[in-house]
C-alpha cells in the first residue's frame, strides 16, 4: 500500500482553510485505498499526525519520520497548502530535489500564478483579457490621484501574493486608497490596484489527464457583499454558488477556452481553478488557483459532484498517474 502525505497548513493567513482542505483530502484519499498521513507545516515546525493521535517531527533532509525505530518515507504528496510555501513553488522545488511526486503544478507555474501581477502579464501574452492595473512595491512612493486617473473608481486593491481575498479592499473614494494599500502590504511586498469591472463572477476547474483534458462545469459566484471576500467565501449564507453557471453558451465556451489556454501555456498539472469576471461579452481573468480549496464547502468538490465524480476517485486517478510517471 502506497504511503501518501497530505501536506496542509503553511505560513500564510490561509492556514486554517488549508488545514480544512487537508483534513478532507486525507479522508478522501484514504477511501481510495492508500495509507494516508496528514503532515502539518507551520512556523512552529513540520509534523506528521498519526492515527493514534501521536504527533511526530518530520525530518526535512528527506521528508521522512521515524516511528517505532524505523524511518517512514512517502511515495507521493497531496498538496493542500494554500499560500506559501505550497502554492508559490517553494515546496514544489523541495519535493523535486527529493524526487517525490506531488499532485499539483511545478515550480514555474506555481510561482507565476501565485503572483497576481506576473500572472496578469502572462495572461496578456497568450491573449486572455485582464483588467487594467497599477503595481506598487513596498517603500515606493505613489500619488493616489495618479493611480485613480489610471484605473478609475471604484477599484480593487490586492496583495500580489495572497489568497482567500486576504488583504483585498474595494475602494470607492480617493481618500480610502492609501489605507487600502497599507492594508494590502500586510499580506505581500507588492500590491496591485485594479480597475473595477462590473459583471458576473465565474470559476472553472480543470485537469489534464492522460486521456485528455477534463474541463469541469463552470460555477457562478453570487456574493451578498460588495465582492467575494473572505467572509463571503467562508460564511454560510453570504454567497451563492450556482453550478452550472447561468451564462450563455458563447460565454461558457470563452471561459473554457481561456481556462484551457492558461493551463497549458503555464504548464500546469493537477487540478486548477481559474476565476473570471464576465463583462460586455469578454471573460476577464481574476486569478489562477493551482491549489484550489478542497474543504466540504469548496467549489471544486461541488463541480466534481456535478460530473458524478467523487473526490476520492479523482485523487486516485491523479496519484496513479504521478506515481507511474515517477
Amino acid at each position: 500500500m502506497k504511503k501518501i502525505a497530505v501536506v496542509a497548513g503553511g505560513y500564510s493567513s490561509e492556514y486554517p482553510i488549508s488545514v480544512q482542505s487537508g483534513q478532507m483530502l486525507a479522508q478522501e484519499v484514504a477511501k481510495a485505498g492508500y495509507e494516508v498521513y496528514l503532515v502539518e507545516i507551520s512556523p512552529q515546525g513540520w509534523r506528521v499526525h498519526l492515527s493514534s493521535d501521536e504527533i511526530l517531527p518530520i525530518d526535512r533532509s528527506d521528508f521522512s519520520f521515524r516511528h517505532k525505530g524505523e524511518a517512514v518515507h512517502f511515495d507521493a504528496v497531496v498538496m493542500a497548502i494554500h499560500g506559501t510555501p505550497g502554492e508559490d513553488g517553494r515546496l514544489q522545488g523541495y519535493f523535486d530535489l527529493l524526487n517525490i511526486p506531488y499532485t499539483c503544478c511545478g515550480v514555474m507555474a506555481a510561482a507565476v500564478t501565485f503572483n497576481k501581477h506576473a500572472c496578469k502579464l502572462f495572461a496578456q501574452q497568450v491573449g486572455v483579457h485582464t483588467a487594467e492595473s497599477v503595481l506598487i512595491r513596498r517603500n515606493e512612493t505613489f500619488d493616489p490621484r495618479d493611480i485613480i486617473q489610471q484605473v478609475g473608481l471604484p477599484c480593487f486593491v490586492k496583495p500580489t501574493e495572497s489568497g482567500s481575498s486576504f488583504g483585498v479592499s474595494k475602494v470607492t473614494q480617493e481618500e480610502q486608497l492609501t489605507e487600502a494599500i497599507t492594508h494590502a502590504f500586510t499580506e505581500s511586498s507588492e500590491v496591485i490596484i485594479e480597475k473595477f469591472i462590473s459583471g458576473t463572477e465565474v470559476t472553472c476547474g480543470m485537469i489534464a489527464l492522460p486521456e485528455g483534458d477534463l474541463i469541469f462545469p463552470i460555477t457562478e459566484v453570487v456574493s451578498k457583499r460588495d465582492f467575494f471576500d473572505y467572509e463571503a467565501k467562508y460564511t454560510a449564507g453570504l454567497s451563492e454558488e450556482i453550478t452550472p453557471a447561468r451564462i450563455e453558451e458563447k460565454m461558457a465556451k470563452q471561459v473554457r477556452e481561456a481556462t484551457r489556454k492558461l493551463y497549458h501555456a503555464l504548464g500546469c498539472k493537477g487540478i486548477t481553478r481559474t476565476d473570471f469576471i464576465l463583462s460586455d461579452g469578454k471573460a476577464y481573468l481574476l486569478e489562477v488557483n493551482t491549489v484550489p480549496g478542497m474543504s466540504p464547502n469548496s467549489i471544486i468538490p461541488k463541480q466534481l459532484k456535478t460530473m458524478g465524480i467523487s473526490v476520492a476517485e479523482m485523487y486516485n486517478r491523479i496519484l496513479q498517474n504521478i506515481c507511474t510517471e515517477r
